[in-house]
């Protein structure tokens, strides 16, 4: 077995036994109205394989010692988060706008025993104090059907043209557009955005105004809860 092998074992092992003091429930019940047990149970391991999946295809292309801000991050996230951590010497900021998610996933953590610096936050990314940031995690945060419930409807594609509540719509625009930019001016470049396939344009707007240039690398991941494909953005 390889030293990476063995080192992405020992994260598995770490997030496995995170998971094992987790309350199940209380995180089904903030995720759905029904059917949040059986939800969880069919995807709990796809959540260790495929978040560690992400993490090594990650560490390949951020230096070690750098710093993370992860916008929206939970469950799906924490091998990512524990991988940084514990084999790239990174620091992370979790932030999630979820306070109760937040308090199940940290008092999780706090069980487990884990023995490493992470905690997930109850906060606004966009008015997190960090700014030193080489890397930025925004997975499936703008098709957020909570928080953007319009854009989330126009980026599946779920809405008709006729239906779409235009205001609404251009409130939502407004506000998820000054989000971008306000995270995507905090990054030291060169950085790298992890984001969806849908995010990627929220991202290229911002860019473009600083004059950066944004290369989008092929190669996609689908997430472990609802299949979003993830892919990278290299910024320099």
């Amino acid at each position: 077995m390889t030293r990476a092998a063995r080192g992405w074992g020992q994260v598995a092992t770490l997030a496995r036994r995170v998971f094992e003091q987790l309350d199940w429930q209380a995180l089904a019940e903030i995720y759905f109205d029904w059917g949040g047990d059986r939800f969880w149970q069919q995807r709990r391991a796809n959540v260790v394989s495929m978040g560690s999946e992400l993490g090594k295809r990650l560490l390949h292309r951020v230096p070690r010692g750098g710093a993370s801000l992860w916008v929206g991050a939970g469950v799906a996230e924490l091998p990512v988060l524990l991988g940084e951590i514990v084999l790239h010497d990174r620091r992370v900021v979790a932030t999630n706008l979820r306070r109760r998610e937040c308090e199940v996933l940290n008092a999780a953590l706090e069980a487990a025993a884990v023995g490493v610096p992470l905690r997930y936050l109850a906060a606004d990314a966009g008015a997190t104090a960090a700014a030193d940031h080489d890397h930025l995690g925004c997975i499936s945060v703008f098709t957020d059907p909570e928080t953007w419930p319009v854009l989330s409807e126009v980026a599946y594609g779920r809405v008709a043209p006729a239906q779409l509540d235009v205001e609404r719509f251009v409130a939502e625009r407004a506000a998820a557009r000054a989000l971008a930019a306000n995270l995507f001016a905090r990054l030291r470049r060169p950085a790298l955005v992890t984001t969806t396939a849908e995010e990627v344009a929220w991202f290229l707007e911002p860019a473009a105004a600083a004059g950066a240039a944004v290369d989008a690398e092929n190669e996609l991941i689908p997430t472990a809860v609802v299949g979003d494909p993830v892919g990278f953005l290299a910024v320099r």
